[in-house]
Formats: C-alpha cells, sequence, structure tokens
C-alpha cells in the first residue's frame, strides 16, 4: 500500500541518530487526514502545530506546510491544492512524486477516525515533538558540561533559555506584560478618538444594526463578535435577523461605493424565495399573508415594486442548504468574505446546524457555538445567530416568563461563547393579542441580557405582525436620558 511505501520515509533532521527518536506516525498521518476531512479544524490544529517541522516525516513536514500556505491565503484546502503548492516549492519528489502523494492523502484521509480528534491528534505530535527537542538540548547541554573551556554560569544560563522556550511551546497563547497591554490600549484609544473627531462623532465605532435604541447598548457591533438573538418559537426570531440584515444591506449599499459588503444570511429552516418575499414585505410595508394568497391591491402592488428596487441592489446573500454543518457555514463564509468583502453573517438558528451525532447533545451545541465565535474572529466580522430557548419559559408564571439568560436551550455553552445575548420578550397580554388575526401591533422588549462590552437593558420595540417587521416605539422610558449614547 502507499501507506507503507511512504512510512519507509526516513529522511529527517535526526535519521542519523544513534538513537529512534520520540515520534508518532499515526497521529501525524491521523492529524493531516483529519483537516482534509474538515478543514476548518485548522483553526485548532495551527494554535497546537505552529511550525511543520514539529512533524517528524520529511513529507508531512511539505504536506503540513503547504496547508498553512493555504490557510492563510484562505484557499480550499483539498488534495490538489496540496499537491500543486508542494509542486510549486520544489519538494514533491520528496514526497514520491504525485502519484504516490495522492494516493497516500487518499489513505490517510479516509483512514482518520474521526475530525473532531483533530486536537488531540495535534497534542500528541506537539509532545512528541518537545521530546525530541528535549533529547536535542539535553545533549547540548551535555556538551557544554564536559568542555573545561565553559563556566557553570555558561551552562545555567543556557539551562534556563531552553526549559522557557521548550515550556512556551507547550501552550498556546502568549503571556504579555501589563506595560506593553498599556500601550496597546492606549494606541487604540488615541485611534478611536482620532476615527470620532474624522467624523464628528455621529458614526458608530461598529456596525449599526439600523437600531438607534440598541446601538445605544452596543455602539455598534465589532469585529469577531458572536450575537445570539434567543426567543421561543413564534416570537420573531428570524423577523428580527432579516430586519437586522436587511438594515445592514441598505447602510453598506450607500456607504460603500465599491460594490462589496454586505451579509450572508444562513437559513437552516425557511427557503430563500420564502426569506426573500418576508423581506419585501417587511420593507414594501405590505400584509405578508396578503401576497402569499395574491390578494394585494394595486397601491399595495406599487408598493412591492419600490421595495424590489431599494432590495434589488443589496448585498443580501441567502445560502437556504438545510443540513449545513460548522464546516460548510466556514468554507461558504470564508468565499464570500474574500470575494465579496461581505461585513456579517447571520444563522438561523444555531440549534439547526449539524454536528457530531454520536456526541452528546450539549456538547454539539458547545461545538457550534465555539466554531461561530470562532468564525467571528478567523474573518475578523461580527456573527449574529438566532437560538431557540427552552420550554422552562412557558412553564412560569405569568409574571415570571420575562427570558434569561439560563433558557437558552441544550448548552450553556452559548451563553459562555456570545459577547452579547439579545432576548425577545412579549408579555403575556401582547402574546395573546398577537393571536388575533385582527390585531397588527405588539409591544415587545428586546432585552440585552449579555453585553460583554457595554450595559445592559431593555430596548422597546413594536412588532408589526403582518408585515413581520421590528421597529422602535417612540415613547422612550424615563431613564432613557442615563443611558450610554452612542
Amino acid at each position: 500500500m502507499v501507506w507503507y511505501a511512504l512510512a519507509m520515509d526516513t529522511t529527517t533532521p535526526m535519521a542519523e541518530t544513534a538513537f529512534t527518536p520520540p515520534h508518532n506516525l499515526e497521529a501525524e498521518q491521523a492529524v493531516l487526514g483529519a483537516i482534509f476531512v474538515d478543514p476548518g479544524c485548522m483553526t485548532e490544529v495551527s494554535l497546537i502545530l505552529k511550525r511543520p517541522e514539529m512533524f517528524w516525516r520529511v513529507s508531512h513536514q511539505h504536506i503540513y506546510r503547504a496547508i498553512q500556505v493555504l490557510n492563510a491565503e484562505s484557499h480550499e484546502i483539498d488534495w490538489v491544492s496540496v499537491i500543486e503548492q508542494i509542486r510549486s516549492k520544489g519538494d514533491l519528489e520528496g514526497c514520491g512524486g504525485p502519484d504516490q502523494l495522492k494516493a497516500y492523502l487518499s489513505d490517510i484521509t479516509h483512514g482518520v477516525p474521526s475530525a473532531y480528534g483533530a486536537e488531540r491528534y495535534a497534542a500528541i505530535v506537539r509532545d512528541r515533538s518537545l521530546m525530541r527537542e528535549i533529547a536535542i538540548r539535553s545533549g547540548d547541554l551535555r556538551a557544554m558540561a564536559l568542555d573545561e573551556t565553559r563556566s557553570p554560569v555558561d551552562v545555567i544560563s543556557k539551562m534556563e533559555t531552553d526549559v522557557h522556550e521548550l515550556a512556551s511551546q507547550r501552550y498556546h497563547g502568549e503571556t504579555h506584560s501589563m506595560q506593553a497591554l498599556i500601550t496597546q490600549v492606549m494606541e487604540q484609544q488615541a485611534r478611536m478618538r482620532e476615527w470620532r473627531l474624522s467624523h464628528d462623532g455621529h458614526l458608530l465605532p461598529g456596525i449599526s444594526s439600523g437600531y438607534s435604541d440598541l446601538d445605544a447598548y452596543t455602539t455598534g457591533w465589532k469585529p469577531g463578535e458572536l450575537i445570539v438573538v434567543g426567543a421561543r418559537p413564534g416570537q420573531g426570531k428570524t423577523s428580527l435577523m432579516l430586519n437586522l440584515a436587511e438594515n445592514i444591506a441598505l447602510e453598506t449599499h450607500n456607504r460603500r461605493h465599491d460594490g462589496k459588503g454586505g451579509v450572508l444570511v444562513f437559513s437552516l429552516e425557511m427557503t430563500a424565495t420564502e426569506l426573500v418575499q418576508r423581506v419585501l414585505c417587511a420593507n414594501a410595508g405590505v400584509d405578508l399573508r396578503k401576497v402569499k394568497l395574491g390578494m394585494f391591491s394595486r397601491q399595495e402592488e406599487d408598493s412591492l415594486k419600490d421595495a424590489t428596487s431599494r432590495l434589488a441592489s443589496a448585498p443580501i446573500f441567502v445560502d437556504d442548504s438545510f443540513t449545513l454543518n460548522l464546516s460548510e457555514i466556514r468554507s461558504k463564509a470564508r468565499r464570500h468574505r474574500e470575494r465579496y468583502g461581505i461585513e456579517a453573517i447571520f444563522v438561523d438558528y444555531l440549534q439547526l446546524v449539524k454536528d457530531n451525532d454520536k456526541l452528546d447533545r450539549h456538547l454539539q451545541i458547545g461545538n457550534i457555538s465555539r466554531g461561530l465565535k470562532a468564525l467571528a474572529r478567523e474573518l475578523d466580522i461580527p456573527v449574529i445567530t438566532a437560538a431557540q430557548l427552552n420550554r422552562g419559559v412557558e412553564q412560569r408564571s405569568a409574571r415570571e416568563k420575562r427570558p434569561m439568560l439560563s433558557d437558552l436551550r441544550e448548552s450553556g455553552s452559548i451563553e459562555q461563547d456570545a459577547d452579547q445575548v439579545l432576548l425577545i420578550y412579549r408579555k403575556e397580554g401582547e402574546e395573546n393579542a398577537s393571536s388575533n388575526p385582527n390585531e397588527d401591533v405588539s409591544e415587545v422588549e428586546l432585552l440585552v441580557a449579555k453585553n460583554r462590552n457595554g450595559p445592559t437593558g431593555d430596548v422597546p420595540m413594536l412588532f408589526r405582525r403582518k408585515i413581520t417587521r421590528f421597529e422602535m416605539r417612540q415613547n422612550m422610558p424615563s431613564n432613557w436620558a442615563t443611558m450610554p449614547q452612542a
């Protein structure tokens, strides 16, 4: 088999030593195979395996180096791209040639137990690499200790340096001094002040939601943030998500003149045509039910045409694949970010994203929420996702039906990973009224239940059920003057 043919590759930096250095070829094959199965795991793997030289086998170093380049340039990670990247560097013969390498990549991809073990496989590879480093540096220290021209101070200094360097490779992050961090913060504050002055203080530092009352709490959504919109079924999660997407896309269209920007919407519950119909009716102010039944008037038809004209050039991209997993979302989001420069991603909704069925449901949801947060940081744009609340809200008494963070369904990881959590709250009276076909408007509270970088509080809003649109209330609460303004 090709697997065993390439297993004979012993051309390594330590191949001439008198002993067999620590290594684990199965772990190396597994981590590379996992990356091909789910390229999204490269985000976590790259934090553990920072250098190709951490692999024992030279052919694996070439493969991983090619993967690093493709990942850095936001290209797809597949066999064809990796082989071509290796070819461009002149390392193809060191991997057995194109045909043998292709067959080998197929073997390790189909032989990997699960992509979900990628971090564990990477940790094994890293630890073996560290043991090799320890062996080499121990030999160097021994040679220095036997050298009569060296002093104990020289050997101890070298030993301390080696220990610190090796220990730092064992951890993902970096340690920063308070002085360095303060310098960075002061530079950020100075840039923000200059930006404010250059924009006359009228614009937000982040992306506006289109609702100034909400922006007063958030100061706009920033790159890398995960925003969760939570509610029970039928409370307007999808409607609010579409209203927000529409607002951001139209603002982008008015602000940018390069034809780029906008939003990417992943709809795992409704078709793209259903979503677009909702957006058109909301923008036109026309009853959605009447449009579905073809009962709209000539005046309403004109309103729909005007809305179509306004939205036709709005940069909104909709993906209505019903069975998306996190890897597919990540891949499509990367592509749209690179091609169209999208400024926000919407996912409707989190609990419908597919994950490993073999895992406990709480672990699945945790993987998805962490993955969406990682995606926001990777693409440097906000990710807004809807999430269902559990039935506990409905089982509480009328006075206690106000939703809470603990009502987020199936996992506390959502609350932990989110930078902001917005909960839709309709009081018992408004809920009963909205069930009446003749009643159009319901008063709604949009609860800013979590805000990592700002205050929490309630945003008074109106929900126009017939046109599925959220709007701001005109009358603000008496304490509004004390709120931080954007």
